[in-house]
C-alpha cells in the first residue's frame, strides 16, 4: 500500500474513533442525567440512594453483554469506575 493510501486509511480509522468517542461522551452524560433523576425521585420517596445488589446486577449484565475484545474483568472495572464517578456527582450536588 502506498504511503498516501496508508495515511488515508489511518485518517479514516481515527475519524471513526473520534466519532465513537463523541458518542460515548454523549451516552455517559445521558446516563448521569438519568441517575440524577432517579436519585431525586428516590430522595423524595425516602428510598435509599445506594443499592449494592442493583449495582452488582448491573455489572453482571454488562459482563453478559460483553462480546470482547475487552476482557470481562476490564469491562467490569470500567463500569465500576463510571458508576462511582456518577455517584460522586450526586454527592457533590447534595453537598455531602
Amino acid at each position: 500500500m502506498e504511503n498516501s493510501g496508508v495515511q488515508e486509511r489511518i485518517h479514516s480509522f481515527r475519524d471513526r474513533i473520534d466519532e465513537v468517542d463523541r458518542e460515548l461522551v454523549h451516552l455517559l452524560n445521558e446516563r448521569a442525567r438519568l441517575v440524577q433523576e432517579l436519585a431525586s425521585f428516590k430522595l423524595d420517596a425516602g428510598v435509599p440512594l445506594f443499592d449494592p445488589r442493583r449495582e452488582e446486577e448491573i455489572l453482571q449484565k454488562i459482563v453478559e453483554e460483553n462480546e470482547g475484545p475487552i476482557y470481562d474483568s476490564s469491562i467490569r472495572d470500567i463500569f465500576e469506575l463510571i458508576m462511582h464517578r456518577i455517584r460522586d456527582i450526586e454527592v457533590q450536588q447534595r453537598g455531602e
